[in-house]
């Protein structure tokens, strides 16, 4: 039979050749029915990455659970088409599984999204089954997020449903059917530790649609997810279509170079029993049957899946073994010794390196092929996993990969160095990596993935981002960034200071006209490590000390500062001894005499008012003496005075006669009061007389000028507010 089949197809594809001339028409119709076996419908898997020849349907779901939707372009936001190229390291923000089936498909579609409000969005695609010599049948993988709000009945909850309708007979297909309403007990199904709390989702999972007794007839796949009926809650899912259509049953192919056969039944039953075709010998009970050696072509194999509960009809199976002439040499590197990051990419070509080129690979976690691998990308654990190999012929081979996952080491690093131009920085120094494991070695980069080699990591002369890889002896590194700035040096004056007696540094402005987003420190050793002074600090006899003045950036220049204390003047004062008007005082006899400073006087304490005659002080009272240095030192101290009032003792006779002789009254010292008052007064009281100080000297006249007549007159002298009175009697004769 095998001969008869292959000689069928033979004479099949020649006559198509040879007849072209003749009769286009006709072999474009026998060449087509040819090829289109075991071909499914275009487009089925979203090769062409687009929507081409499905149905995009969009509505809602009322408060009873009644869907209501309309065919209507693609929703950018609920019909997405994902590409592996673009969108294969993408995984799901609740599930954490990849956004593109791990199928090795080109594209899948995600359906609805994690918004909820009353949403319903569908998918479908119909399409005639074809006449075909063997079985027919869809592949459909699908994954599924939905949020269990947990207070909801059964038909007010989000729900992924699939359905097949017999558009010919115009009835549901019920073995193709099934639906995932959203509960915490669904099978399969996980608690999402992300986002929102009671979200399950179910990771990508397989379902094989056979169908059996359908030729010429049009079939519509129907897709539909739909939020819960309140709004609140929401559901979406992942769908792809696989591109083979043939028998559910896969691997019944070998080719020449392969000795095993591993026949794989249709994803997504409860059990399996594979069978003799007699049933008389019962081979196996998992989802694969792995023959070595392969039994003989033309031997025929029975499979009885039993589906989960409403997921499908109980069903029979049957494959026959062919062999294949097409060439199959299937290589894979039996171990691989990694580190965790980057991990192991198991669809890199050197994994399969010396293998039949344009082969297809599935990756899988377990022998028995029934989980797929969610990332073979980036394999991260340590593990035996299995690749399988697939020809166009039909031909397939799983070989196991043992991964062995290291650990990256931990590589501690200074966050940041800076350093002043002229200098450079040395990412060599040993004390950058201080702390980390012995037996790493480093390597020295511009980027964070470590592609472009740092030319000169010993003398950096860049401010910028640098990236220290550290690699142990089993070739796992990790790569840490040091940000290195490498600025001018602050602007940097340092002032000299001159003071008198002491300073206080925080006071003298010795770095003044410096950066002054700067800070300023002060020490006693040229290197500004050993002693440092605080700001506070007195400093009472000249010395030399130095300035280190520090930017934003960490860059600091240190300079030199020379603080010169000039000693104050140090005399005493002597008060001088009380005398009597009309005696005074000379102050510059109060202090001692010195070469090394020169005095000045003053009336107040803040010398602003210059004291004049300070050798000839007539009152008594506060005076200050300032002493000055030659470094321009000064010294206030105050000298206090003390001069009595004088006694007032008026003549007691005069003779106003005009012969010039004591004609005038005389009252001696009555000018050192010139705010006095005297008044002469007759025996009977009569005022004759008065004076606000004794301009005008009594001359014999009164008041109006006229001349008084000889006798006795009483005085009264008020010399001063502080002073008694002075009464007496004065005799006037001619």
């Amino acid at each position: 039979m095998y001969q008869k089949k292959h000689t069928m197809k033979y004479l099949l594809d020649c006559w198509c050749r040879k007849t072209k001339a003749v009769g286009s028409l006709m072999v474009l119709m026998i060449c087509i029915s040819h090829y289109s076996f075991a071909q499914c419908p275009p487009n089925i898997g979203f090769e062409k990455g687009n929507f081409e020849n499905w149905e995009t349907l969009k509505g809602t779901i009322d408060g009873g659970g009644i869907i209501s939707m309309s065919a209507q372009t693609p929703d950018f936001f609920n019909h997405i088409i994902l590409s592996a190229d673009k969108d294969g390291n993408l995984n799901d923000e609740y599930g954490g599984f990849p956004v593109v089936c791990p199928n090795g498909s080109g594209y899948s579609v995600k359906l609805g999204s994690p918004t909820g409000g009353r949403d319903a969005h569908g998918l479908s695609y119909t399409f005639t089954v074809p006449k075909t010599s063997g079985d027919y049948s869809i592949i459909y993988n699908y994954a599924v997020v939905l949020e269990n709000p947990g207070d909801h009945q059964p038909f007010q909850q989000p729900v992924f449903s699939v359905k097949v309708f017999n558009v010919t007979d115009n009835k549901y297909v019920d073995c193709g059917s099934f639906q995932f309403v959203a509960a915490p007990n669904l099978p399969g199904f996980k608690l999402s530790n992300a986002g929102r709390p009671n979200v399950y989702y179910k990771d990508w999972a397989p379902i094989t649609l056979k169908l059996p007794g359908f030729e010429d007839k049009t079939l519509r796949l129907e897709f539909t997810i739909n939020d819960c009926t309140l709004g609140g809650h929401f559901g979406y899912a992942y769908i792809d279509i696989n591109e083979n259509c043939t028998t559910p049953i896969t691997g019944n192919v070998f080719c020449t170079d392969v000795t095993n056969l591993t026949l794989t039944a249709p994803y997504g039953f409860q059990g399996y029993r594979w069978f003799t075709e007699d049933f008389s010998t019962k081979l196996g009970e998992k989802n694969t049957l792995k023959l070595n050696p392969a039994p003989l072509p033309g031997t025929r194999l029975a499979l009885e899946i039993t589906p989960f509960p409403n997921q499908g009809c109980l069903d029979t199976l049957y494959t026959t073994v062919t062999k294949s002439l097409e060439p199959f040499v299937f290589n894979v590197i039996s171990d691989i010794d990694a580190c965790r990051k980057p991990g192991v990419d198991l669809t890199h070509p050197d994994i399969t390196k010396g293998s039949t080129p344009n082969m297809n690979y599935a990756y899988f976690v377990d022998f028995d092929e029934s989980v797929f691998i969610t990332n073979p990308k980036s394999i991260i654990y340590s593990s035996t996993y299995y690749i399988k190999a697939s020809n166009k012929a039909g031909c397939t081979d799983t070989k196991p990969v043992n991964v062995v996952v290291r650990e990256n080491p931990v590589v501690r690093v200074l966050s940041t160095i800076a350093e002043c131009i002229p200098n450079t920085v040395n990412l060599l120094d040993p004390a950058l990596v201080a702390g980390n494991r012995s037996d790493l070695t480093y390597s020295f980069w511009e980027d964070i993935n470590a592609t472009k080699p740092l030319l000169n990591p010993g003398a950096i002369t860049k401010t910028g981002n640098y990236y220290i890889k550290g690699t142990d002896l089993f070739k796992c590194s990790s790569t840490e960034p040091i940000y290195v700035t490498i600025t001018p040096p602050p602007v940097t004056v340092v002032n000299n200071v001159v003071a008198c007696g002491s300073l206080v540094l925080s006071s003298a402005n010795i770095a003044a006209g410096s950066d002054p987003t700067a800070t300023v420190s002060y020490w006693n050793d040229a290197a500004a490590r050993a002693s440092q002074l605080l700001d506070n600090s007195l400093i009472t006899n000249t010395k030399k000390l130095f300035v280190k003045v520090t930017s934003i950036a960490g860059c600091s220049v240190i300079r030199p500062a020379n603080i010169t204390i000039h000693p104050y003047p140090d005399f005493t004062v002597v008060d001088p001894p009380t005398v009597k008007i009309p005696k005074t005082i000379n102050l510059m006899t109060t202090v001692p005499f010195s070469q090394n400073w020169r005095y000045t006087y003053w009336e107040d304490s803040a010398t602003t008012k210059t004291l004049f005659n300070p050798e000839r002080i007539l009152k008594s009272g506060k005076y200050f003496v300032k002493a000055t240095s030659n470094e321009g030192c000064t010294v206030v101290q105050p000298i206090n005075v003390n001069i009595d009032d004088a006694d007032i003792l008026p003549s007691n006779i005069f003779s106003p006669n005009g012969d010039g002789i004591n004609d005038y009254w005389l009252i001696p010292l009555i000018e050192y009061y010139p705010e006095s008052t005297i008044e002469i007064f007759t025996r009977n009281g009569q005022s004759i007389y008065r004076s606000k100080g004794y301009t005008r000297v009594w001359d014999g006249r009164s008041n109006d000028g006229s001349i008084v007549p000889v006798g006795v007159y009483y005085y009264l002298i008020k010399a001063s507010p502080r002073l008694k009175p002075v009464s007496g009697t004065v005799t006037v004769i001619y």
